[in-house]
């Protein structure tokens, strides 16, 4: 006798460079969880043509005794297809945003932008060559998007600066949103993904297409396992001390700017207060 269809309970929808990848062992932590190996399906925005059979398949291997099982796909939320494909394919499954201070997180993308080989261009000049820096920090235009389409209780709105000042907290009021109880045991401080830089740009941007092979030929699985073996250490080292780029203040002081107006236009979505960098240049 066949176990009846799992259905994803939530989704994490992006943004990238927010904590998804601490969320996912969090979540890969909890005993009544089940999250697939692979991180990032990108089944309703890049693979929506294999259809639902094949997505929905990721979940029926979870264990009996979970009561809650999702993925967390980072580029959801840029996407209005993907809004509407699970507003219509999907609508009990509670959606999670994590929102970092934009300039942050575009300075973050580089970095990874960095590590993966994929430029060695300078700060400024990769915000024009790579778009996506700035259009992934554009949060209060997409979710004003996804609000079109979804009903706002289903939202759950978090913020990267409470995983960085209290991620037990953060992580309690994420399993809350979703159903789950606490649990002890759970590792909220592990760190992630650090920024690191690769020990050879070529072969980083190989492996960065080698993983983008394997998902488009439709086994995301495997590129999560490898992700999460000893391949990393090979491909990547950690910064020497004052190597790692920073953000300079001029650079900060422009992507502020450049994030002024999206800021107005998210501070009505959260719902509550949220961290100083929302509120930066409000009226008084």
């Amino acid at each position: 006798m066949s176990r009846p269809q799992r259905v994803p309970d939530f989704l994490y929808i992006g943004p990238d460079k927010s904590g998804s990848s601490w969320l996912f062992e969090v979540l890969r932590q909890h005993p009544r969880c089940f999250v697939p190996p692979a991180k990032d399906l990108y089944f309703f925005d890049r693979h929506y043509s294999r259809g639902m059979d094949w997505y929905l398949r990721h979940f029926g291997v979870a264990p009996a005794g979970c009561t809650h099982c999702g993925e967390l796909s980072h580029d959801y939320l840029f996407s209005a297809e993907a809004a509407a494909r699970i507003a219509r394919d999907l609508p009990a499954a509670r959606l999670i945003t994590i929102l970092r201070e934009p300039a942050e997180r575009t300075f973050s993308h580089y970095l990874y932008l960095l590590r993966s080989g994929r430029t060695r261009l300078a700060f400024p000049e990769a915000l024009d060559a790579f778009p996506e820096l700035i259009r992934n920090s554009l949060y209060g235009q997409h979710l004003t998007a996804w609000l079109r389409v979804v009903d706002r209780s289903r939202l759950g709105v978090f913020f990267f600066d409470q995983l960085q000042s209290a991620p037990e907290a953060l992580g309690a009021g994420i399993l809350d949103f979703i159903g789950l109880p606490a649990e002890a045991g759970i590792d909220f401080h592990k760190r992630v993904l650090p920024a690191a830089a690769p020990r050879s740009a070529r072969l980083a941007g190989l492996a960065k297409a080698g993983a983008n092979l394997a998902r488009g030929l439709g086994f995301p699985n495997l590129v999560g396992r490898v992700k999460r073996g000893p391949a990393s250490t090979l491909l990547y080292r950690p910064y020497a001390e004052g190597e790692r780029p920073v953000l300079r203040p001029e650079w900060r002081a422009r992507l502020q700017e450049r994030f002024a107006e999206d800021r107005v236009l998210l501070r009505g979505i959260p719902g509550g207060e949220g961290p100083a960098w929302l509120a930066a240049g409000a009226a008084t």
